[in-house]
């Protein structure tokens, strides 16, 4: 039975036509960019709170709780370090290189 030059599926087969078959066809590289970013922002994320911690809370233990400067003072030199501006980097790769593969996954497999 044709319709128009369309053949429905499934009238008129004689069971030898391959049939399609339909896998999840997102690469791995993909995959793996995903968790590159994962991991890349996880490390991002324990290295500012590091800095956090030995900018903001470490000197107030030491100091056994009197307020030499403001804390907010100190929350301004989190980043002028390097394990702060590092770990800032590093989240901002892992956003970037997260919403990349999450795109490219999406293009080629849709």
């Amino acid at each position: 039975m044709k319709i128009a030059g369309i053949r429905p599926p499934g009238w008129n087969e004689d069971g030898t036509t391959p049939q399609p078959l339909l896998i999840e066809m997102t690469a791995k590289r993909w995959k793996g960019l995903l968790l590159l970013s994962f991991v890349s922002g996880i490390l991002g994320l324990i290295l500012v709170s590091w800095q956090i911690w030995a900018d903001v809370y470490q000197p107030l233990l030491a100091d056994g709780f009197k307020l030499s400067t403001s804390p907010i003072a100190s929350f301004g030199d989190i980043f002028a370090e390097v394990p702060g501006a590092l770990g800032l980097v590093l989240v901002m790769t892992s956003i970037a290189l997260g919403a990349y593969a999450r795109f490219m996954a999406w293009w080629h497999h849709g």
